[in-house]
């Protein structure tokens, strides 16, 4: 039997440092058993921080724990002010934040603020690392639109294998023009988060990690949904019209999101904000560390399950045999189920109108980018560094890119890879501009930080580097699969 001590630690492999799984021991049978639909979703504390001589101030702290995903079976994990994940921090466009985050595990860790713009130094990225025993306290402004961003672990080599146990949590910006609007905005009641996660278990109920070659490639893909840290749970409906706010806090997998009824979802945010309109979907793809948030409305006695259906193009784009196997895995699976039994009357209805979103001109870009993703089949792959961003894999000690401050940029991302990857940027957002000469679809014509790039594609992107320059400390560029991330497909870039 597996030992049910907690173990956050991990054999290297090669250069790249790969996890191997945490618990090591003979075969484990029989999963834990599951039930789906009768655990309630839970949702997590929100905090709004203290304010001290004009900062708002929040306290985190990065925890090991044991958390009970199935009955009597403690899971060792780790979390942020508690067992697994952490709380909603919530802020105001125009905030001076400090956030206390001290480390009590017995390992090295970092906190990055992801989708959050702000100086690299306070970025929480590979390079602000936080041993054990000590605070770091970033400070820095909030300077963007409302918006669902999310932090979470970001050590180097470690990120996959820290995230999967718990390190995340959400960040929520609030500002005057989304509260014109009068969206369902009461926290847990109309306005709910949901972080998706797929996590695999061993018959003891701790965690299974990275037991496969394919998991190296493909990235960490579990076989239990769990969505705030809840196995495929249920929530009771109590508004007509419900705002969904959806992290794909996976580490690998993508999701194509429905209703199992078909219902339409309108779709008003992505990473960066509020779209200019509402965009009404039947399906949503969503990569890992994409956000979006949706409204939904239900009706009394609903009972309907929000799934995953498989995407019916990846095949399609994904090249030889490689491509086949790496595709093979997408199956058809249910996430959690929502009830509606007698909601409250409805909200008024959805604004024709949300904002106008930032845009930049292509004619005003100062150079235009070129990043290729790709991976190494072979010894590469074995060794940890087979995967790789303009034909190198990370170097901690390397600068990739130079960026002039204030400069208009168009990146053109290729994927010459046999399989998806998503396409992060650390502390900007940026307009789609295309895919493969394409106009996007219109849920992506809103601010993003992250972007799935298919097989096979080019996506070019256009943003601004704007208020931080500092040429000694550098923001991520990264592939966030975070399997893919920590074994070479990430760069780095500085503001000048």
């Amino acid at each position: 039997m597996v030992s049910r001590r907690f173990v956050l630690k991990a054999a290297v492999v090669g250069a790249a440092g790969l996890a191997l799984p945490l618990y090591r021991a003979g075969e484990l049978s029989a999963k834990p058993a599951i039930e789906k639909f009768v655990r309630p979703l839970p949702i997590p504390e929100q905090l709004e921080g203290e304010i001290d001589n004009g900062r708002r101030v929040f306290d985190l702290s990065l925890q090991r724990g044991r958390h009970e995903f199935f009955p009597a079976l403690a899971t060792p994990s780790a979390g942020i002010n508690g067992d697994y994940l952490g709380p909603v921090l919530r802020t105001r466009r125009g905030d001076k934040l400090r956030i206390n985050v001290t480390n009590t595990m017995s390992e090295a860790s970092t906190l990055h603020w992801h989708g959050v713009h702000l100086p690299a130094i306070m970025d929480g990225g590979p390079h602000q690392v936080i041993r054990p025993g000590q605070t770091w306290s970033p400070e820095f402004d909030i300077r963007q639109p409302a918006s669902t961003q999310w932090y979470h672990a970001h050590m180097y080599h470690r990120t996959a294998v820290q995230v999967y146990f718990g390190l995340a949590g959400l960040f929520y910006i609030d500002d005057d023009a989304a509260d014109r609007l009068h969206l369902p905005s009461e926290y847990g009641v109309d306005d709910i988060p949901l972080v998706l996660q797929d996590r695999s278990f061993n018959s003891d109920g701790s965690f299974s990690y990275m037991s496969s070659m394919r998991d190296r490639m493909t990235g960490m893909k579990g076989d239990v949904m769990l969505v705030n840290g809840a196995p495929f749970p249920v929530h009771q409906v109590a508004s007509k019209l419900m705002r969904l706010r959806i992290l794909n806090g996976s580490n690998a997998r993508i999701y194509n999101l429905e209703f199992s009824d078909g219902r339409t979802m309108q779709q008003i945010a992505t990473d960066g904000g509020l779209l200019a309109r509402p965009v009404a979907l039947r399906q949503l793809r969503l990569a890992p560390g994409e956000r979006a948030e949706i409204v939904v409305e239900f009706s009394p006695d609903d009972n309907v399950v929000l799934r995953h259906k498989p995407l019916p193009n990846r095949r399609a784009v994904s090249r030889g045999m490689m491509g086949m196997m790496m595709g093979a895995d997408d199956q058809p699976f249910e996430i959690m189920q929502f009830r509606a039994t007698t909601p409250v009357a409805a909200k008024s209805a959805l604004p024709s109108h949300l904002v106008k979103v930032r845009n930049w001109a292509s004619r005003d870009a100062a150079k235009t980018r070129k990043m290729v993703l790709d991976m190494r089949m072979g010894p590469a792959m074995m060794f940890g560094n087979g995967f790789t961003i303009n034909g190198k894999a990370m170097d901690i000690k390397r600068i990739d890119e130079r960026i002039r401050l204030g400069d208009v940029e168009i990146w053109e991302i290729r994927n010459d890879s046999p399989m998806p990857h998503p396409f992060h940027i650390h502390d900007i957002q940026f307009r789609i501009l295309d895919r493969n000469g394409q106009r996007p679809p219109a849920n992506e014509m809103g601010l993003k930080d992250t972007v799935l790039v298919d097989a096979g594609e080019t996506v070019r992107i256009i943003t601004q580097f704007e208020n931080y320059s500092d040429p000694d400390n550098p923001y991520m560029f990264h592939c966030h699969i975070l399997e893919h991330e920590d074994a070479g497909m990430m760069g780095q870039f500085v503001v000048i």
